[in-house]
């Protein structure tokens, strides 16, 4: 089994984000050894829910995959049973490998398509509505999360499930805070930090901005903030070799419908 040139030549640039398994055997270099780990817990984590959930959309079942980055989870979401899957991404480096590895595992067009575009940019109706909607590492690579989860649930079928993965701080403890009145305070249960990304950083959202990296608590609120009614978070298990990130609290996953 041969790869396509352009492929070979994707290869031989910059590490990738994904641990693909090419139809030759050989995996390509990662950029970072962990996130074999992260992907295949995520993985894990989220298989059983998008399963059923798909399953009860029938056959005709549409997934969106929001930052899809080289389409890794946009090609689970097909074997997972979504009849047709888009992936949108800022980057045109992702977006180009995702069409070459879409191509390479011979996964038709009309069932997986890529659209280039900044999210704080797209209409919502250009990108529909879907029984199955991913946000998975993005929030806490923006300036602007609650306004991702916001497109998220305009892009969620009524019944549809949306699953949100992000990076926690370990503020666990409620902020005081000042509330207009001297002397007197409010404490918040949820609370972000503030990162400070460069431009050269190429997971960020895009060049350099300010990203907000929530807490547990402040994850579940946005996403009921953003209109969703039930948030339940994912269960990890280090019975089950599951990431250390996932089993201290330092990322998660949830379930919003």
């Amino acid at each position: 089994m041969t790869t396509s040139a352009e492929l070979e030549r994707a290869i031989g640039g910059p590490a990738f984000m994904y641990p693909w398994r090419l139809r030759d055997g050989r995996e390509v270099p990662l950029a970072v050894a962990e996130l074999e780990s992260v992907h295949r817990t995520r993985s894990e984590m989220i298989e059983p829910r998008v399963r059923a959930a798909l399953a009860a959309a029938g056959p005709e079942a549409t997934a969106l995959d929001l930052a899809c980055n080289e389409g890794w989870f946009s090609q689970r979401l097909l074997e997972w049973g979504a009849g047709r899957v888009v992936g949108v991404d800022l980057r045109a480096l992702n977006i180009q490998r995702a069409t070459l590895l879409r191509d390479h595992y011979e996964v038709p067009a009309d069932r997986l398509a890529f659209r280039q575009a900044d999210l704080f940019d797209v209409d919502a109706a250009s990108l529909g509505v879907h029984d199955v909607v991913f946000v998975l590492g993005l929030i806490y690579h923006v300036e602007n999360p609650m306004g991702v989860l916001r497109l998220a649930r305009q892009c969620t079928r009524p019944g549809g499930l949306c699953v949100v993965e992000s990076q926690l701080t370990q503020q666990n403890e409620p902020i005081v805070h000042g509330n207009g009145r001297a002397a007197q305070f409010h404490r918040a249960e949820g609370s972000f930090a503030v990162v400070i990304e460069k431009g050269d950083n190429a997971l960020a959202s895009s060049g350099a901005v300010l990203s907000l990296v929530p807490n547990r608590v402040a994850l579940e609120q946005m996403a009921r903030m953003a209109g969703f009614d039930d948030v339940q978070f994912a269960t990890a298990s280090a019975d089950r070799d599951h990431n250390p990130q996932y089993v201290d609290g330092d990322r998660a996953v949830i379930f919003a419908t």
